[in-house]
């Protein structure tokens, strides 16, 4: 009854709706789909409903395990390793699969998922561990920015720019948190975010020079295409157009749930990528401001609690969970709006796939039992 007192409800409640709302909506944009594929409607709902049941239990045992649990160095180390592995077998092509050309998802025992999912929360866990003091710097510091490199590398080959770029932000962003009030340790903060900053860039330039030929054509074919899908409306601006078009046609208020036209064949990502243009046609553009600063909420929530904590280890945590959502959160909705190409990366709670909710929610959880042994104090014994 006491952990149950001490439930953050303001990080809560936002991710319970937010939940429901994408169930609801990951329903509604899958079903017309599934029944012209002669598959029940139901198929993707009972999926991601079975995944929140489960995720809903992992945040129950998160929450009511001791923190000191998961602040040990071997919870970050197998994280890691676990990682690397499985990134490099999607790199190999063991277990792999590929999905509209991107081999970017392992299928093992006939469960798929994406492993740059877990290398984002497996590298917080990891950094976390890394600068948990907060009177020295760290003596492995130059193979912590390795395995940084090799984890944004590995992601950024599959090829998922926008992943590898998540991977730099988050750690870059942690690396400041961590080493500013140190003299010294800001300069390796700033050089280190820099070399991070310089390693992306330089790959991007290569291919756009065609001395990476064919690994990066899909990015630039849609960085052509950001400023005006309509040039090639019926070819690959196709997605970006009829998103363009759900978000006019949703209006103040929506169509109402389950019309949307757009869902029609028109957005063939529409559960996953583009459900937010969905979202805003069915419901409205009210409903889905309503959406996005309930996201942008929760990441506040997560960066005050941040700055409160006292353990540092605990508070790199934090802020390595709020930068994580919201930094997919940005992602996402700028692709939506055109100012970005498209880039498959998920918004937070509300798309379909059950691996990255609940890794999410696993997340939340740590974040509710870190908020939980502030209100008593301290970290739990």
């Amino acid at each position: 009854m006491r952990r149950v007192k001490q439930l953050d409800w303001v990080l809560l409640v936002p991710y319970l709706v937010l939940s429901i709302i994408g169930l609801l909506e990951i329903y509604s944009a899958s079903s017309y789909r599934l029944l012209v594929n002669h598959q029940a409607a139901t198929s993707l709902l009972i999926k991601q409903f079975i995944f929140m049941l489960l995720s809903w239990f992992v945040i129950g045992v998160t929450y009511s395990l001791k923190l000191r649990y998961f602040l040990q160095y071997r919870i970050a180390k197998i994280g890691i390793i676990v990682s690397l592995v499985t990134l490099i077998m999607v790199k190999v092509g063991l277990f792999a699969v590929t999905v509209n050309g991107a081999q970017r998802w392992l299928s093992i025992f006939g469960f798929q998922f994406q492993p740059a999912e877990l290398a984002n929360l497996a590298l917080i866990l990891y950094l976390a561990y890394v600068f948990r003091s907060a009177t020295s710097i760290p003596k492995k510091l130059l193979q912590t920015v390795l395995i940084v490199i090799t984890m944004a590398i590995l992601v950024l080959f599959q090829p998922k720019i926008a992943g590898a770029f998540m991977i730099l932000f988050i750690a870059g962003m942690m690396f400041w948190a961590a080493l500013l009030p140190f003299k010294k340790g800001a300069m390796i903060a700033g050089g280190a975010t820099l070399g991070l900053v310089l390693v992306a860039g330089g790959v991007l330039f290569l291919g756009s020079h065609d001395l990476l030929p064919g690994i990066f054509a899909h990015a630039y074919e849609r960085i052509a295409l950001v400023k005006n899908p309509f040039l090639d409306e019926h070819g690959s601006g196709y997605q970006m157009a009829n998103s363009y078009y759900a978000l006019y046609n949703g209006g103040l208020f929506g169509r109402g749930i389950g019309n949307s036209i757009t869902k029609k064949g028109y957005l063939p990502e529409s559960e996953t990528d583009f459900i937010f243009s969905i979202l805003t046609e069915e419901l409205g553009l009210i409903v889905a401001l309503g959406v996005i600063l309930l996201l942008f909420g929760l990441c506040l929530r997560l960066f005050q609690l941040a700055t409160k904590t006292a353990n540092q280890q605990a508070a790199l945590i934090l802020l390595g969970i709020g930068l994580l959502i919201f930094s997919q959160t940005c992602i996402n909705l700028a692709s939506i709006l055109g100012f970005i190409p498209m880039t498959g990366v998920p918004l937070p709670f509300i798309s379909y796939g059950g691996t990255s909710y609940l890794i999410l929610s696993f997340a939340i959880g740590l974040a509710l039992n870190i908020s939980a042994n502030q209100k008593r104090g301290g970290l739990d014994a």
